[in-house]
């Protein structure tokens, strides 16, 4: 998994991930006032989203970072929100009391001891209402969930590609008035389009409900999931994301995952045993924690957003334990 980068831009302070710049130049190009006040030494460190930025998901918060507490700050919104400060008093977080639109351009304000600082950004597509000829029926997307942010479990970047380390597909078998049925898969490794792994045990997750399409959101427990060679065992395992107005996208898809770490040590022998597996954990900020469903297991917390998926031409089959289909092939 990638880390989240909020290292954002503002066009006077922030020039790249990471890079600050000088934060005195004039309004007229930058949107930070010319006259700071005298005893304001306090600058915007980090924004999101980037000033500039066209791909905003329409659920996201607009948040800066302050490089000191400053408790006059406030944020401008042309919509309305709730603001949120971090107890050492250098996040601001706004949140959008309604989803933003998509395809949208805002512009947000920060007032702040030091000036105005201002973002313009615009929303990606997500959040728009599925176009009447959108069949999801059927649909299959395969989901990149290696290519997201981790909100818990930031540094565990090698142990969750590792888990995560064969395709995910996912399939909407049915949609039946308020609800929907979605079927998860594990694709084949290696190039050539992704098709699905006959060897491994799927998933269903069913009586998803519909009424909030094109975002969709469920939660399911103890439930068993194919790998590769192994299984992934969800003592929980809560999930939401966008389906594109015209069924070709998931976006902004986040997920939270009690892992069970026996499972994770029959699938992955070179992280060792239980023990080394939590002392791994542990080291990464994520440590063991007795499972919900059986306390004398360990389970793993983990947390991602931002994953991207996208529609394949391609069909997936339910099975019910793995090695029992016709077409497996050991060596997949």
């Amino acid at each position: 998994m990638r880390s989240t980068c909020y290292l954002l831009t503002l066009s006077a302070l922030i020039a790249a991930c990471g890079e600050t710049k000088d934060t005195t130049r004039t309004v007229d190009d930058t949107g930070i006032s010319p006259d700071p006040g005298p005893d304001c030494s306090t600058t915007v460190d980090r924004v999101s989203p980037l000033d500039g930025a066209t791909d905003h998901y329409y659920l996201d918060p607009v948040v800066f970072v302050l490089s000191e507490p400053d408790p006059t700050a406030m944020v401008d919104a042309p919509f309305a929100g709730e603001m949120e400060v971090s107890e050492d008093g250098l996040t601001l977080t706004y949140t959008p009391d309604e989803p933003l639109e998509a395809s949208t351009d805002y512009t947000v304000t920060l007032d702040y001891c030091r000036g105005r600082p201002t973002i313009e950004f615009s929303t990606s597509e997500f959040g728009a209402p599925l176009e009447a000829s959108t069949d999801l029926e059927g649909a299959v997307y395969t989901l990149s969930f290696t290519g997201g942010d981790m909100v818990i479990g930031e540094n565990a970047g090698e142990l969750m590609n590792a888990i995560f380390r064969w395709p995910i597909m996912v399939k909407v078998q049915e949609v039946e008035g308020a609800y929907l049925n979605v079927l998860a898969a594990i694709g084949k490794s290696g190039p050539g389009p992704v098709e699905q792994n006959t060897c491994a045990r799927t998933l269903e997750v069913d009586h998803i409900p519909t009424g909030d399409l094109p975002y969709m959101a469920a939660t399911f427990e103890d439930q068993l999931f194919g790998a590769n060679g192994g299984l992934l065992r969800f003592d929980s395992f809560d999930f939401g994301a966008t389906i594109s107005a015209d069924g070709s996208a998931i976006g902004g898809l986040r997920y939270e995952a009690v892992l069970g770490v026996d499972e994770i040590v029959a699938l992955l022998s070179e992280f060792g045993d239980v023990d080394s597996v939590c002392n791994l954990a542990s080291n990464l900020d994520i440590p063991c924690e007795p499972c919900s469903t059986d306390s004398d297991l360990s389970c793993i917390r983990v947390a991602a957003e931002h994953i991207p998926g996208a529609r394949i031409d391609t069909t997936l089959v339910p099975i019910a334990e793995a090695g029992t289909h016709p077409d497996c092939e050991p060596d997949e």
